[in-house]
Order: structure tokens, then C-alpha cells, then sequence
């Protein structure tokens, strides 16, 4: 038993990569291809790619990339290698173009490496590829694969030859001395025609019979009784004629009773192949769109490695736009890049979405805790998006008057207040309970004596709240 090393394996595993089934699937046919290549229900392979593209959006990431990665079956080469020159593929060049900007702009913006969700994106994709390799593991060999739809594949093996079958002619079936034409002679009165078979029939012109011979040895006809139609052979030689007297007939499938020997057919004249004269295609398109693709992914670069806040998805979709309206501007003095406009719709959709959802603030998402203990430290708002938060003014003292607002969108809330500040609280939940808040109106606290008054209201959207002392 030998075993490969850890490089050979992956070697292997991307030579035996799926091959995308989209008449099976439902988009590019990728989940489907999975399921045939490993043996796995392809629903399950698409509930990974759904739960890894909520969580992190890493699932729309893979998904793209396999999309031009992976070869559609019955093609030569994938849509990326077809990009490059290196074989065939029945996707355009257009539509590739437009999934490797797809495939950039989500990278930058919700990828492993972008911008999007922390790291749970990179933890999703780790956890994607981690499962390829365990199903690889499961099977590596790739099994057949069904006759793509049409029934031509470019794999040769796919078509066995048949075994060579002889004809239902035979060598030597229709040569010249197969069969013989009677002689014509001229009936006079000494010379009466021979009795035979009348023209129609199957033997009419077989000859040899006794009457055939005894016209044809009858000496000339008279002068003035008409010409002579009888043939004089050319040569002397030896008698084609069989030895009891009568020739080999016609076959019978041959009603007009005429040998192939006596055609006499032009020959026909070489077809000529017309090959059409293919229109040049301009490379306009496809240059403008790979600039564009550039120019995206230089921008989603500079934004995670620089962590460049202002360059948002929507500044990255910009980017490529720009790139592509200048290509056009270029196309529409050489009547060139109509193709651009495919491109144009999606990704001016994309750009305004984006612009109007804006950048997501994901500062205020996780636990948070505050202790402030001054009034110098204490803050007029304290926020949190996704979390549990606690606000913690034991330890407070105030000089004056102040007013603080508490606001948590998902996630309980916790305020602890001193014994004895003067507190004016507001509760209010939308989705949840208040488990301890004071009663409305002012609270002195336990020593009773009036001094600064903190003013507190506390909301919470969905989740908990407790307000308490202590």
C-alpha cells in the first residue's frame, strides 16, 4: 500500500475536481456537480453554501469562484482557463467577465478577506474547504459521468468504434462479361425473326438460345432490303458465351435489365467547401471589463490592508463603473463594446444599493461594560447593537446635575446605580421584560438627603433590562 503526501493529494484532488451539471442545478450547477463527483445529496451541498454565505457571506465567495473555476460538463477547459486562451468553453467571454467583478466586489466586501462580518467569513471558508478535503478523502476516484445532452462529448473514449461489417456486395459481382447483349439483325422474309421472350420480360435479353443462334448465323441481308444494324466484333477472341449455350441474365432486383458495366456517367464535380468569412471581434469589451476587474481589485486591496474606512463596497463598485463608462465613451467613437452594456445595469444597481444601505457600523455589536466614575468620564449616551451591556455608577459622584440615556437594540441590559444618588429613571422595553426598575419619579436613595439628580432613561428593543441599586 503506498501512500501520497499531503502536495500530491491536494494535486490530485483539484485534477479530479466536480464538474459543474447545470441542466441538473439550479444556477450554475455547482452543488449539483459536487453531489454526482462525491456521492452526496446535492441539497446538502447547497444548505453549506446558504449557511456559509449568511454567516460571513464566504459561501457566495466559493460559489463564484467555482463557477469559473470549475468545467462545465462536456467542455474542454473552464471558463477562467477559456478566458486565458487555454481551451474551449461554452460560456462567454462577456459572462465570465461579469462573474470575476461579481466575485471581486463580494470578495472585498463580505469575503474571507474582506471587510464583512469580522472573521466569521474566513472561518466559514476554512470550514467549506476543510469539508471538500473530507470528502475527497471519502472518494477520490471521480466516477462516470453520464452523455451531456446532444450526445457528443469531446472525450474520445466515450464513442466505441463498431466492428467493421462487410457490405452486401461481393468482389466480382457486376463484371463486364457478367453479361452479354444480343446481336441486332434485320427480319426478312427468308430470315424470320427468332422466337423468344417479349421485351418486358426478365430474359429478353439473355442470348445463346438455339433461335438467338440461328439469327445471328443467317447470312446478310438482301441489297435494298434496309440497312444492316448487326455489329461486327472489333477483334477476334475467345466467346464470352457460357458452354451450354445460354448467358448468365441480369439479376433479378434489376427490372430495366441494365448491367452496371454499360453506365456511363459524367463524373461529378468536387464539392467545394465554402468556408464562411468570420466577422473580426473587437477586444474592446473584454479589455475594458479586465481594467474594470483591476481597478476593483486594487480598490478592495487598498481597503482591507490599509484599513481604509471611506473605501466602502460601494466606492469599489464605483471604481469599476467609472472604468467601464470610459470604456464605453471609447467604444462609442469606434462603434465598438456593446457588450459593456450588459455589464452596466447590474453593477449601477449594485453601486446604488449600496450606497443607500451605506457602510455597516459594527462598533457597538459585542458585550460592553462601563464603569465611569466621575462626571468627567460619564457619557450622555451609551449604545449597543447586538450584545449584552452593563453600565456599572456605583462608584459614581456627582457635582451637578446630568442626564444619561441607555439605549440596547439586541441584548439585556444591566444599569447598577449608587446607594444613595438622587435618580430619576425611565424604563422602557419593546420585545421583553424589565425584571427590576425603580419606581417612576424621583428616588433619593437610602440616606434620604436631596443632592445632584442623575436622570436616567433606559430603553431596550429586544431583550432584558434591570435597574437596579447596588
Amino acid at each position: 500500500m503506498t501512500t501520497r503526501n499531503f502536495p500530491e493529494q491536494l494535486s490530485d484532488m483539484w485534477r479530479t475536481r466536480p464538474v459543474r451539471l447545470p441542466d441538473q442545478g439550479h444556477v450554475a450547477g455547482v452543488c449539483a456537480g459536487i453531489g454526482m463527483r462525491y456521492g452526496v445529496d446535492p441539497v446538502l451541498v447547497r444548505v453549506a453554501f446558504v449557511v456559509s454565505a449568511i454567516f460571513g457571506g464566504s459561501g457566495i465567495v466559493l460559489y463564484l469562484a467555482a463557477w469559473v473555476l470549475f468545467t462545465r460538463h462536456g467542455d474542454q477547459a473552464s471558463p477562467l482557463e477559456s478566458l486565458m486562451g487555454r481551451g474551449t468553453s461554452s460560456d462567454s467571454s462577456t459572462k465570465v467577465i461579469v462573474i470575476l467583478v461579481a466575485l471581486a466586489i463580494s470578495a472585498s466586501a463580505i469575503g474571507p478577506v474582506g471587510a464583512g462580518f469580522g472573521g466569521s467569513g474566513f472561518i466559514g471558508a476554512f470550514l467549506m474547504l476543510a469539508g471538500w478535503w473530507l470528502l475527497y478523502q471519502r472518494r477520490p476516484e471521480a466516477p462516470a459521468l453520464p452523455m451531456p445532452d446532444g450526445g457528443f462529448t469531446s472525450d474520445p473514449s466515450a464513442y466505441p468504434q463498431p466492428p467493421f461489417q462487410n457490405g452486401i456486395f461481393s468482389h466480382g459481382m457486376f463484371m463486364h462479361n457478367a453479361f452479354i447483349r444480343s446481336m441486332y439483325t434485320q427480319a426478312t422474309a427468308s430470315n424470320p425473326p427468332p422466337s423468344g421472350p417479349a421485351p418486358g420480360d426478365p430474359d429478353y435479353l439473355q442470348t445463346g438460345t438455339p433461335d438467338a443462334a440461328a439469327g445471328t448465323a443467317q447470312p446478310d441481308t438482301a441489297p435494298g432490303s434496309g440497312p444492316n444494324l448487326r455489329k461486327e466484333p472489333a477483334e477476334s477472341g475467345p466467346s464470352t458465351k457460357d458452354n451450354s449455350g445460354v448467358a448468365a441474365g441480369p439479376p433479378a432486383w434489376d427490372p430495366l435489365g441494365v448491367a452496371p458495366f454499360a453506365w456511363d456517367l459524367p463524373e461529378p464535380a468536387p464539392v467545394r467547401d465554402l468556408v464562411p468569412t468570420r466577422k473580426r471581434r473587437s477586444r474592446l469589451t473584454t479589455t475594458v471589463l479586465g481594467l474594470a476587474v483591476l481597478a476593483a481589485a486594487a480598490a478592495g486591496a487598498v481597503a482591507v490592508s490599509g484599513d481604509v474606512t471611506w473605501m466602502t463596497p460601494a466606492r469599489v463598485g464605483a471604481i469599476a463603473l467609472a472604468v467601464i463608462g470610459a470604456g464605453m465613451i471609447v467604444g462609442a467613437f469606434l462603434h465598438r463594446g456593446h457588450g459593456l452594456l450588459v455589464v452596466t445595469g447590474p453593477l449601477l444597481g449594485f453601486v446604488v444599493l449600496a450606497s443607500i444601505v451605506g457602510p455597516m457600523d459594527r462598533s457597538n455589536w459585542g458585550d460592553r461594560d462601563w464603569a465611569p466614575t466621575s462626571a468627567a468620564e460619564l457619557q450622555p449616551v451609551y449604545t449597543s447593537k447586538f450584545g449584552q451591556m452593563s453600565l456599572d455608577l456605583r462608584n459614581l459622584e456627582l457635582s451637578e446635575d446630568h442626564t444619561v440615556a441607555v439605549d440596547g437594540s439586541f441584548g439585556n441590559v444591566e444599569v447598577l446605580l449608587p446607594e444613595n444618588l438622587d435618580v430619576r429613571t425611565t424604563c422602557s422595553v419593546d420585545a421583553g421584560q424589565i425584571t427590576q426598575c425603580p419606581e417612576p419619579g424621583l428616588d433619593v436613595g437610602r440616606d434620604g438627603e436631596k443632592g445632584p439628580v442623575l436622570t436616567l432613561d433606559a430603553a431596550v428593543d429586544f431583550g432584558n433590562l434591570e435597574v437596579r441599586r447596588g
